[in-house]
């Protein structure tokens, strides 16, 4: 196969290198939800994305609440329903439209939701303190780029795929191409 037929042959080998330490990434990411079942007194990864949310905003709706953590509704209705049985938010009744239910944190909520935090931001400070923040400012960079790519890749089919299938979608599991 000659070099203008083998698509692999033109990729610059630090891309390849980018694109395969996400791909490793993601999957260390899904691995993490997967296996991160709700341990009593302790908080999965996706309660910790909601509550952090939750956190930053002080009060929410759940369908605010799943649309900002980017998580399924149901999923954070049933999380919701084990989170408010165990005291770490609440539920209440919108004053201006008692339609609306509205969801914040308990004080044992806010608790829990910083002794996470703390703990999860001191490993990260620890894995990264030998890079500078420039480095982590261009790191941080490349991960909006790729961000970017996976949302153009999510928004439109590409094109000659069967009946508009994203043919990305095929790697791996992860939207990425192995």
């Amino acid at each position: 196969m000659s070099a203008a037929a083998d698509p692999a042959a033109e990729r610059r080998p630090t891309i390849e290198e980018l694109r395969m330490a996400l791909v490793q990434m993601l999957g260390a990411e899904r691995r993490l939800r997967g296996r991160d079942h709700n341990r009593a007194g302790e908080l999965t990864y996706g309660q910790v994305r909601a509550l952090a949310t939750l956190g930053r905003e002080r009060e929410l709706t759940a369908g605010q609440l799943a649309r900002s953590a980017d998580l399924n509704p149901a999923t954070v209705t049933a999380m919701l329903d084990h989170l408010e049985a165990a005291e770490i938010v609440q539920r209440h009744r919108s004053t201006e439209d008692r339609r609306v239910c509205n969801v914040s944190l308990t004080p044992q909520g806010w608790e829990l939701l910083e002794r996470k935090l703390a703990s999860w931001h001191a490993q990260w400070e620890q894995k990264f303190v030998d890079f500078s923040d420039e480095e982590l400012a261009v790191a941080a960079r490349v991960i909006g780029r790729v961000t970017d790519i996976y949302d153009a890749l999510s928004a439109r089919p590409e094109p000659g795929a069967p009946d508009g299938a994203d043919e990305v979608s095929s790697g791996a599991g992860s939207g990425v191409p192995a």
